[in-house]
């Protein structure tokens, strides 16, 4: 079973600056100009332990927390709690607000079918996040999981001691709640109890977790629960309509020669030409009726918007794929369309009116449009214990890094 329970994290105190100019988003969608641009707001800001920079980085972060708490920046709450958060959005032109539960999470072995990926890991983000782990010896970010059932965190926030209420540089209205009463924390437990945890984002952080659990279990074996076996988590419901998965784009770093990417495209796919790129846009964002099956779009120089789905020709290699795998559009482009281009020559965007405009001013020769991402796929491939392609989901908003700092630390 899925096991959370209250927590006695360090937060910022007033002394700190506005909790709006602290936090920061998780590390791995932070650009460089980004990371400048928030380090110079405050100098206890979250940014400056989650992307430590100097020779000895690790220990450099670990350092600031120690002086963060030694002149009153950030203080220990007194007792356990669990904090409920609400993000109000936009996107595709409508509002949405999305629900989550900022706890701690007992860590589980994926095969133990309680805690399920959808994403595979690099070696080197992990050992990045374990070095910085071990140093300060705390959870800095939380990982972004759901569960498939309602959890009704809507009606806790009348109950609740509200501390933050702000909008951040993304637009989104982030509110934040402390929930200590015993007897709400207790339900809580209980609902998420028989659930399964699918990590939506934070692969890298959990397995890193799961690593540093492992460590510290052969240093010091317990039969007791320890703070290192659990991880800093925000949970929210698949349920909550606002639980937004955005499209993830690809345009080429270098565009294929396209006569034989059209030969290809004639090969493999059943073409539709659409009048332009947004109406294009609008038939992949549209899900279509019946048994699900991939959908692509290609922007061309000339002006040409094709909406492209698996012909005769792709349906042999589809079919050796696991069928789990092979409906999604990803699958279709990396596996099978554009199986010669490696990830890591694409630039990824999620704004499709962006990628649109790079091919029409000429900046790109070709664009990939793909359509939104359904959690229902998210959900398909965890339980069959398979991975999706890099790049795959980017589920918005992010959760900040920065509310609260998680001591995993007997010795705290």
């Amino acid at each position: 079973m899925a096991v959370i329970r209250p927590f006695r994290p360090f937060r910022y105190t007033e002394d700190a600056g506005p909790l709006s100019e602290l936090l920061a988003p998780p590390y791995d969608v932070i650009s460089p100009a980004e990371r400048e641009a928030l380090a110079a707001r405050q100098e206890a800001g979250a940014i400056h332990v989650i992307l430590p920079r100097g020779e000895e980085k690790y220990s450099t972060a670990a350092e600031l927390l120690a002086d963060w708490k030694t002149r009153g920046l950030i203080a220990r709450e007194e007792s356990g709690a669990m904090f409920l958060s609400c993000q109000g959005f936009s996107a595709g032109g409508a509002d949405y607000q999305r629900w989550g539960l900022l706890t701690t999470l007992r860590l589980e072995k994926f095969e133990d079918n309680i805690v399920l990926p959808h994403e595979r890991t690099l070696t080197g983000p992990k050992e990045d996040r374990l070095r910085l782990i071990r140093a300060c010896r705390t959870n800095l970010s939380p990982i972004f999981g759901f569960v498939d059932a309602a959890l009704g965190l809507e009606h806790l926030a009348d109950s609740a001691s509200a501390i933050a209420d702000f909008v951040d540089d993304k637009g989104v209205r982030q509110r934040i709640w402390k929930i200590v009463d015993a007897e709400v924390l207790g339900e809580l437990e209980k609902k998420i109890a028989p659930e399964q945890v699918f990590i939506a984002d934070g692969h890298h952080r959990y397995e890193t977790a799961l690593g540093y659990r492992d460590e510290r279990r052969a240093e010091s074996p317990s039969d007791t629960p320890q703070d290192f076996d659990f991880v800093l988590c925000h949970l929210c419901s698949t349920r909550d309509p606002g639980l937004a998965v955005l499209p993830t784009h690809r345009i080429p770093r270098t565009s294929p020669d396209l006569e034989t990417f059209l030969n290809r495209c004639s090969e493999l796919c059943s073409i539709t030409e659409m009048a332009d790129g947004q109406a294009l846009w609008q038939a992949l964002a549209t899900a279509p009726e019946g048994e699900r099956r991939p959908r692509l779009g290609a922007l061309l120089p000339d002006g040409r918007a094709l909406l492209l789905e698996p012909g005769a020709g792709a349906k042999e290699e589809l079919a050796k794929i696991e069928p789990e795998l092979a409906v999604l559009d990803v699958t279709f482009l990396h596996n099978i369309l554009m199986s010669e281009i490696p990830n890591d020559q694409f630039i990824y965007t999620h704004d499709e009116t962006e990628t649109i405009e790079a091919v029409t001013s000429g900046e790109a020769g070709l664009a990939i449009l793909l359509p939104p991402p359904s959690v229902d796929d998210v959900l398909s491939i965890s339980r069959a214990a398979l991975t999706m392609p890099q790049k795959s989901t980017y589920f918005y908003p992010k959760v900040p890094s920065g509310i609260a700092y998680n001591p995993i630390d007997a010795e705290e």
